[in-house]
């Protein structure tokens, strides 16, 4: 009996075994890379969108959206599933054309500082800055300067003062010295506190790469990197001193750009080879630092040069450059969607519109969703709702100046001024002039209400004031906007 009831629990055992090791090898499995009926190095197999559970009149309206919305728009190609189901040129763009990718340079030096990693030319991300230039960090600097590591330059936490869009770039575009101006920045926060966007740091990366592998970067990059995903050919940029820069400055195709994205989607494997470690890519991409927090672009996350940023309600990453440049990877519907623009304008005020341009083509996926909650009518005191009618009326008659005065006179804008209001407004007026305002959070607290305000078009909801705030004051209802609650 006893020899019995013993072999009946080794059975027991064995069986549960069994199956705790099928349940642990299916889930590792699906963490693995994709078995791919083929790698596109030689090239893009087509499909169409039906044949890999996409809707071809969803991704017409995509396309409808960009010529309506996107008129600097080059190129948008979505691979699903490894297959290209949709490429459109736009303007003069074309397969061939290449693209100046501005900030997307900044996720290809990041890809090269992990295969670097992986190679052993860097020890690990915690190496610190002065290791590479001691010339420029003494003991005279500022002692924070000595704690800045690869980490802090992957993560724009190194702490230096800097206006990505101010003086400081453009004084260290101008500057004979790049690595010498970026390195002797003022410190105006310890390292790794707090999220500034700073090209100059990703260069930095890039002239740490050349020193620590003694070879340029970009043919460091054509030896690991551009050649076993089979991109030919791709110019890129060089600071005064020859370096290769790395925030900026790189020129690939639509295409190649898509190879680059799907690399990243398989978690750094290319037909049977790790081209950068799957470590790597899980951390670049997942989120290192809290980023920006945007009324319009909503809330962002930042990797190791890649941000952070929901498309469709569902985890994503992208590699951004300025101007209308985008490499977005939604790893769970095996989605790469590649967008190129023209460089030659400034910064468009179009910018808006990209967020919501893949969460359309996300949602050609045939797939089950959540139900929507619905939109709650709410009741509005009296002045807001006088501020909505005519605000309504203002946006109809496109006149934007009526606009501005309504945001920064009626109500405080948080210290915003009419003209940043007309800036504002003016970035967005194709839009506003389309889409239908709707109150969808309306929470009074005393003399303070939270709300929630979206523009509706026959395309998507985006917020406009996300987290506004309006408080009573002496008897007047004041609308603080802008305010995104972190």
């Amino acid at each position: 009996m006893k020899i019995f009831i013993l072999s009946f629990r080794k059975k027991i055992f064995c069986i549960l075994t069994f199956f705790l090791f099928a349940f642990l090898t299916e889930n590792a499995v699906g963490e693995q890379p994709k078995d791919r009926e083929y790698w596109p190095t030689a090239g893009w197999k087509t499909s169409i969108p039906e044949a890999q559970g996409m809707v071809s009149a969803k991704l017409l309206i995509a396309d409808e959206f960009i010529q309506n919305r996107l008129p600097d728009a080059f190129s948008l190609l979505v691979v699903k599933n490894g297959y290209l189901v949709f490429e459109k040129y736009y303007s003069w763009g074309s397969p061939d054309k290449y693209a100046v990718v501005h900030s997307v340079t900044k996720s290809v030096t990041s890809a090269l500082i992990g295969i670097a990693l992986d190679k052993g030319y860097l020890n690990s991300v915690d190496q610190k800055l002065v290791d590479f230039f001691p010339e420029y960090v003494t003991d005279e600097s500022d002692p924070r300067k000595k704690e800045i590591s690869l980490r802090h330059l992957l993560t724009m936490s190194a702490g230096f003062r800097w206006n990505d869009r101010g003086p400081s770039m453009r004084n260290w575009y101008l500057s004979s010295d790049w690595v010498k101006f970026a390195v002797q920045l003022p410190q105006e926060n310890n390292p790794g506190d707090i999220f500034n966007y700073n090209s100059s740091t990703s260069h930095l990366l890039s002239v740490i790469l050349s020193k620590s592998t003694e070879t340029s970067t970009l043919d460091f990059a054509k030896k690991y990197l551009f050649e076993p995903l089979g991109i030919q050919s791709a110019y890129w940029h060089q600071d005064p001193q020859g370096y290769y820069i790395g925030a900026f400055g790189l020129g690939l195709s639509a295409r190649d750009l898509a190879k680059f994205g799907f690399l990243y989607l398989n978690n750094g494997y290319w037909n049977g080879q790790s081209i950068v470690s799957e470590s790597w890519v899980k951390e670049s991409t997942g989120q290192q630092i809290q980023s920006l927090s945007h009324p319009i672009y909503g809330k962002f996350g930042y990797g190791y040069q890649w941000w952070v940023k929901k498309v469709d309600d569902l985890n994503s990453f992208r590699a951004w450059g300025r101007r209308g440049q985008f490499i977005a990877v939604v790893p769970k519907l095996d989605l790469v969607i590649v967008v190129t623009s023209k460089t030659a304008q400034p910064h468009p005020p179009t910018s808006i519109h990209y967020n919501p341009l893949f969460d359309l083509v996300a949602a050609a996926v045939q797939r089950k969703r959540p139900p929507k909650k619905p939109l709650i009518a709410v009741e509005l005191p009296p002045d807001v709702n006088a501020f909505i009618t005519d605000y309504d009326q203002a946006r109809f008659n496109k006149n934007l100046v009526t606009m501005a005065n309504l945001i920064s006179d009626k109500f405080l804008y948080n210290s915003v001024t009419k003209q940043m209001a007309l800036r504002f407004l003016s970035g967005i007026s194709n839009y506003t002039a389309e889409a239908k305002i709707i109150i969808t959070k309306f929470e009074p607290e005393g003399d303070m209400v939270k709300m929630d305000v979206l523009l509706k078009d026959k395309y998507f909801e985006a917020p406009f004031m996300t987290g506004s705030k309006l408080i009573k004051e002496n008897g007047n209802w004041k609308w603080y906007g802008n305010q995104v609650s972190k």
